[in-house]
């Protein structure tokens, strides 16, 4: 635990000390490229002792080819669940996040943010009663940034109301984030920021590359 707060990771944000503690791993995970699972594991434990010999600061081992903005543009790493922003070629910010189980896929391709939300709705999804924008029971959050996925607003990046699901697959196919993580992102991007969403070996494809640090 000092190891992660030393380096930043570690934050005081819930009474849950585990869920401090889980958090933690996960930053560490996503800014270092391997699988954001919040266990601390030897790869975890590996990374932190270089992490460590490294000091606080991150540069991001990423490499694009052809970036599809000049400015914020997002990808989603399905193999790693891990969101990174990028500013035109450079990664800028990287996110633990969840993603959708077996039979609720998250979506492959490249899209875009058509919808930003704050304190959204939730209808319900047609297996459980709607809950109002702002409540803590709300599966949403406290942000929805809808996506150019179908014609309607059914995927999206968003918030929860589970800690304990981010790193995990588990969603209906939306990409869950941590709420602090989620508001961030909301001030940094607009309608029509490219979100591209695949595996390593998609992201690899379109030219990509996620490298461990």
């Amino acid at each position: 635990m000092d190891g992660l707060r030393s380096l930043g990771y570690y934050k005081n944000e819930f009474k849950d000390d585990d869920l401090n503690f889980r958090n933690a791993v996960l930053r560490l995970q996503s800014d270092s490229n391997i699988i954001a699972d919040g266990i601390a594991g030897k790869q975890f434990k590996n990374m932190l002792n270089k992490r460590l010999q490294q000091g606080k600061e991150v540069r991001y081992n990423d490499y694009v080819k052809n970036a599809p903005s000049s400015k914020i543009w997002i990808t989603v790493n399905k193999s790693n669940r891990i969101l990174t922003v990028y500013w035109s070629k450079t990664a800028i910010r990287k996110f633990p996040v969840a993603i959708g189980r077996t039979n609720y896929v998250t979506p492959k391709g490249k899209f875009k943010i058509k919808t930003k939300v704050e304190n959204p709705k939730w209808s319900g999804g047609g297996i459980a009663e709607p809950v109002n924008g702002g409540d803590k029971k709300n599966p949403l959050g406290k942000r929805w940034l809808g996506l150019t996925i179908g014609n309607k607003n059914k995927y999206g990046i968003h918030g929860n109301n589970n800690p304990y699901s981010i790193g995990q697959n588990v969603s209906r196919g939306c990409i869950r984030m941590m709420n602090t993580d989620v508001e961030e992102l909301y001030r940094s991007v607009k309608n029509g920021t490219p979100v591209w969403i695949g595996t390593d070996k998609d992201l690899r494809k379109w030219g990509v590359y996620q490298n461990i640090l």
